[in-house]
């Protein structure tokens, strides 16, 4: 099992576990339905198997793992009916949030979203999808803590793993990339000159109401999914 982990910093063991783990399955380093056990997490990140106990928990609530009789723990797959609710909660509420934006949006931030789209850039020529998908997140985190409604963004993030995961599956699949990042240059475009009539568009763009790359997707890679 080859995980990314995380510096632990000042967190606490099952804070720890539960960040590792939930990034992993995120960026698909354990794969929709793969076997998962308390005894090798625990051996894998040096702790007891308390802390990975508890994380289980908390990730099976989120519909990240699940548990059964003879199987044992697994990563859950994806679940489409998931995908469609957070991509329906994120296009009602961030039209909202880049109006918002585009008429009161500070002049730090802009610094901030103007390098994170240079980066974005470098990501796309080198062909490094996992970075470009988290300097994606934090493009959008950056403009919802510039609108003072970062909270926001964090309850939407704990419905949102099955539409990240899909994300990160069609980014890594390389459909689409280029497009992203130029969505992303055209709403901080939107921001900059204060463009509120254009934004809803955008964003409508950004996160379409259907997306027919994702049957495609269930099509390439039918274990991944429900």
């Amino acid at each position: 099992m080859d995980l990314l982990i995380p510096e632990k910093r000042n967190s606490s063991a099952r804070d720890h576990v539960y960040e590792t783990l939930k990034k992993n399955i995120i960026l698909l380093r354990l794969e929709p339905g793969q076997a998962v056990t308390e005894m090798e997490i625990a051996e894998l990140l040096s702790v007891s198997r308390t802390p990975v106990r508890e994380a289980f928990v908390r990730l099976s609530q989120e519909g990240l793992l699940e548990t059964y009789p003879q199987r044992g723990t697994v990563v859950s797959l994806i679940d489409l009916e998931r995908v469609d609710e957070a991509r329906f909660m994120r296009r009602t509420l961030e039209k909202a949030v880049m109006k918002i934006a585009c008429n009161h949006f500070p002049q730090e931030l802009s610094f901030e979203l103007r390098s994170n789209l240079a980066l974005q850039e470098v990501c796309l020529q080198e062909k490094n999808f996992l970075r470009l998908f988290e300097l994606d997140e934090e493009f959008h985190r950056v403009i919802y803590r510039g609108c003072k409604k970062e909270r926001i963004w964090e309850l939407i993030s704990q419905i949102n793993a099955d539409f990240k995961r899909i994300r990160v599956l069609k980014l890594s699949s390389g459909i689409g990339v280029g497009e992203v990042v130029e969505q992303h240059k055209r709403i901080a475009e939107a921001i900059f000159s204060n463009d509120d009539k254009h934004i809803e568009k955008l964003i409508e763009e950004h996160l379409p109401q259907n997306d027919p790359d994702f049957e495609y997707l269930r099509k390439l890679y039918p274990k991944y999914f429900k």
